[in-house]
């Protein structure tokens, strides 16, 4: 790419520098040739106003100025016969037709020269031919057009330099783009150009950069899927196949219904993988309004076998008249499920589940009589946390949740613990207080 860049540079240096100097240099040439014809004429007419007195009077003129070095002049009477000068001895074509009134100009030999008519009032009574040396004006157009290739070469020289850095210029943030890509390429995601002042650069840079967030952000979506489900799905798998290994083993079991169970709790899993993706996509997930009711029940129905396996009581504490939610039903069983496993996990005593109303929410909390959590708060539901004392998957998963539900998940007493679910209340698309 650089070598492209300077070699059209240079080209096109090159290319404008003939089509701009060959003309000039021509102009230049033509110049010198009619200055040098300007300056004969000058020199004939300065010797034809010193002679004209002589030559009136058939004198052999005297008083012929001396021209510059190379240039000579000749006088001829009206005859034609040269009276002075190193000239040709009688009167040529220039001569003859400057005897006739006019100023001659042309070559003899090789020498330019023009000749010029001695007037005295209408009479012509002789004639000054002035020669130079071709050469002189051959040197003046040389150098000329040395000096002219000198500039074009100078130019072209500057071109180069400045196609070479411009070059660099463009190439280097270019390069930069390509290591970019090839980084993101694998895998990557963190990766980040920085502008360098060139508008399409920087806009192919700026798409590069929302490219590798957006990679990056689906990538950690799908990972966090994957944990959240393996953290999601433990604990049901784990009940299924103890219930289907206590169906096979216990004689006289009815398969039928324990096959009804296994189906319940697979249809759970299905639903809980569902509602999982949802989250991880970012998918929009339809207002309606919770039914506490049958929310709880369900609560009841999933956790009142763990609990009593573990000698724990599951209690539950419902106020009346509770303000409706928006709240979708799978994100409020994901949430109380992660609760409640905490609890089952790392507390003691009985499980409460309390819901009541809050100001602008209703407050779903769990609660048990475990010893008190002594870590940050911020610690807690954050993903993958030391101080979270399990996986630190599962409360940033259900803060996760909360959050896309509109609501909020926290912590309202560390002793005895406590975590409460604040879900918004729902109201009617168009439908404002009061109305």
């Amino acid at each position: 790419m650089r070598r492209r860049i300077v070699g059209l540079t240079v080209l096109a240096a090159v290319l404008a520098t003939c089509l701009f100097g060959v003309p000039l240099a021509v102009a230049a040439a033509r110049y010198f040739i009619s200055d040098e014809h300007n300056e004969l004429e000058r020199t004939a007419d300065t010797t034809a106003l010193a002679i004209s007195g002589d030559l009136s009077r058939a004198r052999v003129p005297s008083g012929v100025p001396q021209p510059e070095s190379g240039t000579q002049v000749s006088v001829y009477d009206r005859s034609g016969i040269r009276l002075a000068g190193p000239g040709p001895g009688r009167a040529d074509d220039l001569v003859s037709r400057a005897l006739r009134g006019s100023v001659a100009s042309g070559d003899v030999g090789s020498r330019t020269a023009v000749a010029v008519p001695v007037s005295d009032g209408d009479a012509v009574t002789g004639a000054v031919l002035v020669t130079a040396d071709r050469g002189q004006v051959y040197r003046r157009i040389g150098e000329s057009w040395l000096a002219m290739l000198g500039l074009a070469a100078a130019a072209v020289a500057i071109s180069w330099l400045l196609a070479r850095r411009q070059a660099r210029r463009l190439a280097r943030p270019l390069e930069r783009l390509s290591v970019v890509a090839e980084r993101l390429g694998g895998g990557d995601f963190s990766v980040r150009t920085s502008p360098v002042g060139i508008p399409e650069i920087d806009t192919v840079s700026t798409a590069l950069d929302r490219t590798a967030e957006r990679l990056g952000s689906l990538v950690e979506r799908e990972r966090a899927f994957s944990a959240d489900a393996s953290h999601q799905l433990r604990t049901p798998l784990t009940g299924l196949q103890l219930g289907l290994e206590a169906a096979l083993a216990t004689p006289g079991t009815d398969l039928r219904a324990a096959m009804r169970d296994a189906l319940v709790a697979a249809e759970r899993l299905e639903s809980t993988v569902t509602d999982l993706l949802a989250l991880a996509r970012d998918a929009p997930v339809e207002n309606r309004v919770l039914d506490v009711d049958e929310f709880l029940r369900g609560v009841r129905a999933r956790w009142h076998g763990p609990l009593a396996a573990a000698n724990r009581p599951l209690r539950f504490s419902v106020e009346p008249a509770l303000p409706p939610t928006g709240i979708s039903s799978a994100a409020a069983e994901q949430i109380l499920d992660v609760l409640i496993e905490n609890t089952l996990r790392h507390g003691r005593g009985a499980v409460t589940v309390t819901a009541r109303a809050a100001e602008s929410a209703l407050a779903i909390e769990v609660s048990d009589e475990g010893p008190p959590i002594e870590a940050d708060p911020r610690e807690l539901f954050r993903r993958r946390s030391a101080g979270a004392g399990g996986s630190g998957i599962g409360l940033a998963l259900a803060r996760r949740l909360a959050e896309s539900e509109g609501g909020r998940l926290v912590l309202s007493s560390p002793s005895p613990p406590r975590f409460t679910l604040l879900a918004p209340i729902y109201r009617k698309v168009g439908v404002s207080d009061g109305t």
